[in-house]
C-alpha cells in the first residue's frame, strides 16, 4: 500500500532514532532497518500493510534527531492518537516527535528545501570512554580548531562534491550548494560540526569531516582540499569518518525547519519540539 494513497488521510511526522543497531533508513533483503521497524509498528496498528516516504535515507550507524516521514492512515485515525498509538509499539531506539496533517501535494523529500547534519567528535581525557561508543567519533587526538574553522569556510557556496561522497545520482549530478559548515566547541568540550545544504550526497558528511580533520591533524595541507573540491587529479581521497558521530538534525521545509539543531545528551536542542508540525502550504 502506498502512503500517498488517494483517499487515505495523510500524516507527516518528524522522528528521531539511534543508529547505531540499523543496517540504515531503507529496508534491505536483510537486516534491521528503521523504515521496516516503523512500518512494521504502522501495520500492526492498522492492520494491514502500509509505506512510509522519507526526507533522506541515513545509512548503517546514522543517526537521526529530525528524520521527517509522510503515511497513509485510515479513515478513524487523528494525529494525537496516532503519535500515542506508534510510540507504545515502537522500539526504545524510534521515537516519534511530532505528528500533524499533511498537505495534498506535501512529500518529506521532494519539498525540502535545505537539510542539516551535525557530526561530533570527542576529544580530552573523556574522549575514548566506552560508554560514548556509538555516539560520537573517539578520536583521542586533538585537532587544531582554528584550522578547522578555516578548512570549513573553503566548503561554503555551490560546488561540486564527487570527490567527497561516495557516489552521486546519476539524474542530479553531484553539485551541492553548502549554506553553512561550522565547526564549534560543546560543553563537555566535543567538537561539533554543523552543515547545511541544499542536497547531501552519499556519505559526503562523512567525507568531509575526515579531510578536515586530517588538515586540522597535520595529515594534510589545506591545498589538498581545495584539489578535492575543484576535482583536481592526483589528490589522495578521504576515508569517510565512521558513522557513529553523524547525526540529522534538521529538514527545511517553506514552512521552517522541522526540528531546532541540537543533538540531545550532546548539545542542548533550542526552540520548542513538541508541538506538531505545521502542513506544508
Amino acid at each position: 500500500m502506498n502512503a500517498v494513497s488517494a483517499g487515505r488521510p495523510r500524516f507527516r511526522a518528524t522522528i528521531e532514532y539511534d543508529g547505531s543497531r540499523f543496517a540504515g533508513w531503507q529496508i534491505q533483503p536483510a537486516g534491521r532497518t528503521v523504515q521496516g521497524t516503523v512500518e512494521a509498528a504502522l501495520a500492526r496498528l492498522f492492520a494491514g500493510a502500509t509505506r512510509v516516504a522519507a526526507a533522506g535515507r541515513t545509512d548503517t550507524g546514522v543517526h537521526a534527531t529530525a528524520q521527517e516521514i509522510l503515511l497513509g492512515a485510515p479513515p478513524r485515525w487523528e494525529a494525537d492518537e496516532l503519535r500515542r498509538a506508534l510510540g507504545a509499539v515502537l522500539p526504545e531506539d524510534v521515537r516519534v516527535v511530532t505528528i500533524g496533517p499533511a498537505a495534498p501535494e506535501f512529500h518529506p523529500r521532494f519539498s525540502a528545501t535545505g537539510r542539516r547534519y551535525e557530526y561530533y567528535v570527542a576529544r580530552g581525557p573523556d574522549g575514548t570512554s566506552p560508554l560514548r561508543a556509538g555516539r560520537v567519533w573517539r578520536l583521542g587526538g586533538e585537532p587544531d580548531t582554528e584550522t578547522l574553522r578555516r578548512v570549513s569556510a573553503l566548503l561554503l557556496g555551490a560546488g561540486d562534491f564527487a570527490a567527497l561522497s561516495r557516489s552521486g545520482q546519476p539524474e542530479r549530478g553531484t553539485g551541492c550548494t553548502v549554506e553553512r559548515a561550522e565547526w564549534l566547541v560543546t560543553p563537555a568540550g566535543d567538537l561539533r560540526f554543523v552543515v547545511v545544504a541544499d542536497r547531501f550526497l552519499h556519505r559526503m558528511v562523512r567525507y568531509l569531516v575526515a579531510v578536515m580533520l586530517d588538515v586540522a591533524t597535520g595529515r594534510r595541507a589545506p591545498d589538498e582540499v581545495r584539489a578535492l573540491l575543484a576535482g583536481g587529479d592526483g589528490v589522495r581521497p578521504p576515508r569517510p569518518a565512521p558513522p557513529d558521530g553523524l547525526y540529522l538534525t534538521g529538514v527545511r521545509y517553506r514552512d521552517g525547519w522541522n526540528r531546532a539543531p541540537g543533538v540531545p545528551g550532546l548539545w542542548p536542542l533550542r526552540g520548542r519540539a513538541d508541538a506538531p508540525p505545521r502542513a506544508a502550504p
